[in-house]
């Protein structure tokens, strides 16, 4: 998580988690992190990893690694 969260530092982003539900949250937002539905949010470390653990194809965001645009226009 502290990996994730150091490389994606200089990404914009929200001020606050976005994963906090109906109650919200006040954290920092931190993390991205994706699903494979194309839906994506910015959250907390407790709550990405809450995320992470509950939800069925959830992981964290990373542009470095290029996603699917070098396959599609090969």
């Amino acid at each position: 998580m502290r990996a994730a969260a150091a490389a994606q530092v200089a990404t914009p982003r929200p001020k606050h988690c976005q994963l906090g539900g109906t109650r919200g949250c006040t954290a920092s937002a931190e993390i991205k992190i994706a699903d494979s539905w194309g839906d994506s949010a910015w959250g907390c470390p407790a709550h990405v990893e809450e995320a992470i653990l509950n939800v069925r194809s959830v992981f964290i965001a990373s542009e470095e690694l290029g996603g699917l645009a070098s396959y599609l226009n090969r």
